[in-house]
C-alpha cells in the first residue's frame, strides 16, 4: 500500500498509479445483452413486456434491429418502441416493447439472451475467416495493398452490421425451415460484398433450441400481471315487434280487450278531420276578435286620460326634454356677453317671443392721463 505524504496528498489518487502502469482498457461486459424490465402484463389474451438491449460496444441499435428481426419472423410476436420522453416526442434507442400471444412473448423474452450473444459470437467467428480471407487469398491481397489500416477498420465494421442484420433474418426463418442450407463462396470470390451470402450459409448451424432457458420462461409466464376485468353493462334487450314488416303492422286486424276496449289500428287523418279543422279555426277568430277588442278598450281609456301638466306646474311634475331634439343656440340674455347653451328653454306658446334687451355699455371712466392724450 502506497504511503501517503505531503506531496501525494492532494493528488488525484489514480494519477500515480496511470504513470506507473499506463493506460487499463476497460474490462469487457460479459453480462446479458437484453434484459426484460419489470413484469409481463396481460390484458384480454394479448401479453406486453418492455426489453431493453445493452449498448456494449456501442452496439445497442445494432442489437434493437436484430430483436425487431426475431420478434415478428421467428417467434411471431411484435414489436412497439418505446418513448423516452413523451412530451419531447423522444423515442429511447435500446428498449422496445414486445407484444403478442403470453406464451410466445414469454419464451422470446427468455431466449433473446442467448440468441443475441450466439449470433454475436458467429459475426465474430467470421471476421477471423475475413482476416484470413484477405491475407491469404489473391482478392484480398488486392484489397489490402489498396487500401490501408484506416480504410480496414471501416470497412470491418460496416461488414459485421450486414452480415448480423441479415444472419439474425436467417436465424428467425430457420426456425421454420423456411432457409435451406447454402453453400458458402468460393475463396476466389470477393467476400467484401457476399455478406448476404456468408450470413444465409452459416444461418443453419445455429441451433436456436440449445440456447432456450425454460426456467427464465417458466418466471416470466407465472409472475405476469393480470388486469381487472372490467365489468360490461348488458344491453337492454331489444323491442321485439309481432309484425314482420311495417306493412303488416300499418294494416292490422281490429283487436278486442275486454279491459281496454276496441282498439283499432289506423293508418293517416281521422275520418272526421274537416270537422276538426274548422271548429279550430273558428275558435282562432273568437280569439283574435277578443284581443282586437281588448286592445280598443285600452286605447279609449288612454284618450280620456288627464292632460298634460302646465308650466305652472311644479318642476317635478313638468315632463323631461328630450336630449335627441335639442341642439346648440346661442342664448342672449342670460350672460352678459351671450353664451352657448344645450338646454332646451320652455315657454309659453301663447305668449308672443319677449327678446331681450341690449346689454348696457360699458362705463367710460376719465383718468388724468387720458385728460392730457386729448389735449
Amino acid at each position: 500500500m502506497a504511503e501517503t505524504t505531503e506531496e501525494t496528498a492532494g493528488r488525484d489518487p489514480y494519477a500515480y498509479r496511470y504513470v506507473v502502469e499506463g493506460r487499463v482498457r476497460a474490462a469487457r461486459y460479459t453480462g446479458p445483452l437484453a434484459e426484460a424490465e419489470g413484469r409481463m402484463g396481460i390484458d384480454r389474451g394479448t401479453a406486453e413486456l418492455t426489453i431493453r438491449v445493452h449498448d456494449a460496444g456501442q452496439h445497442g441499435v445494432l442489437r434493437r434491429e436484430v430483436v425487431e428481426a426475431l420478434a415478428l419472423d421467428g417467434y411471431g410476436v411484435r414489436t412497439r418502441r418505446v418513448y423516452a420522453d413523451l412530451l419531447a416526442d423522444r423515442l429511447d434507442r435500446h428498449a422496445l416493447t414486445i407484444v403478442g400471444d403470453p406464451l410466445k412473448v414469454a419464451r422470446f423474452a427468455a431466449d433473446l439472451p442467448g440468441l443475441l450473444a450466439v449470433i454475436e459470437a458467429a459475426a465474430a467467428r467470421m471476421l477471423r475467416q475475413l482476416a484470413t480471407w484477405l491475407r491469404d487469398s489473391a482478392h484480398g491481397q488486392r484489397w489490402t495493398d489498396q487500401n490501408g489500416t484506416a480504410a480496414w477498420r471501416c470497412e470491418r465494421q460496416h461488414w459485421r452490421r450486414v452480415y448480423i442484420r441479415h444472419l439474425a433474418r436467417y436465424v428467425a426463418l430457420a426456425r421454420h425451415d423456411a432457409v435451406t442450407g447454402a453453400n458458402a463462396p468460393d475463396w476466389s470470390e470477393n467476400w467484401i460484398r457476399l455478406a448476404p451470402a456468408l450470413a444465409l450459409a452459416h444461418a443453419t448451424g445455429i441451433d436456436t433450441e440449445a440456447v432456450r432457458d425454460h426456467m427464465t420462461e417458466a418466471l416470466l409466464y407465472a409472475n405476469a400481471v393480470h388486469a381487472e376485468p372490467v365489468e360490461v353493462e348488458e344491453a337492454a334487450p331489444a323491442r321485439v315487434s309481432r309484425y314482420a314488416t311495417v306493412y303488416d303492422a300499418i294494416h292490422a286486424p281490429v283487436e278486442f280487450n275486454d279491459e281496454i276496449g276496441d282498439v283499432v289500428t289506423t293508418y293517416g287523418p281521422a275520418a272526421d278531420w274537416e270537422t276538426e279543422m274548422e271548429t279550430a279555426d273558428a275558435v282562432a277568430v273568437e280569439e283574435d276578435q277578443e284581443v282586437t277588442a281588448a286592445a280598443v278598450e285600452a286605447l279609449a281609456e288612454l284618450a280620456d286620460a288627464a292632460p298634460a301638466p302646465q308650466l305652472s306646474a311644479s318642476p317635478a311634475a313638468r315632463p323631461v326634454p328630450s336630449r335627441a331634439r335639442t341642439r346648440p343656440r346661442i342664448v342672449i340674455g342670460r350672460r352678459r356677453y351671450g353664451s352657448i347653451d344645450h338646454r332646451a328653454r320652455l315657454r309659453d306658446r301663447t305668449r308672443p317671443l319677449q327678446r331681450a334687451s341690449a346689454p348696457p355699455a360699458r362705463a367710460r371712466r376719465t383718468t388724468p392721463a387720458s385728460r392730457k392724450a386729448r389735449t
